[in-house]
């Protein structure tokens, strides 16, 4: 089972994020599984519309020794440049962010990809070599 959509208007966040816990539910995953998995989609399609403006999300289902789904959101945009860093949590538009930033400058929270690995089984990052960003995040209805 896999499902493909194009990523490139505003609200796609909130379609994608509707769509993929449809999917996990047809997957298998319970309700809380759906919901993080939900959240890690909005996360990554938020990304894409607003630092590359295009893109696509993929999930597919994978079957080895569980029930998984694999989550595949890729751009053209400019990639990221410290992908070590974009994983931590306070780190938001290139550089780790000060609680003042917050709030002063309307900022996000810088906690998105740093949510997006603690709810999934596994993240990986790379920045393409055509241009753009790749992130494969995998969930397994057996971990935990």
């Amino acid at each position: 089972m896999v499902c493909i959509f194009h990523i490139g208007a505003r609200f796609d966040p909130v379609w994608c994020r509707k769509e993929s816990a449809a999917f996990a539910a047809r997957a298998g995953f319970d309700k809380a599984a759906q919901w993080e998995i939900a959240i890690a989609v909005s996360e990554l399609v938020t990304n894409v519309v607003k630092y590359a403006g295009q893109g696509t999300l993929t999930l597919r289902r994978l079957d080895d020794n569980g029930r998984g789904i694999e989550i595949v959101v890729e751009d053209d945009g400019p990639g990221i440049t410290d992908l070590e860093s974009a994983m931590k949590d306070g780190y938001s538009e290139g550089r780790m962010l000060c609680a003042d930033d917050v709030p002063s400058h309307g900022r996000g929270l810088g906690t998105g990809l740093g949510a997006v690995r603690r709810m999934m089984d596994g993240v990986s990052m790379e920045n393409r070599a055509e241009g753009g960003l790749r992130v494969v995040a995998v969930k397994w209805a057996s971990a935990r």
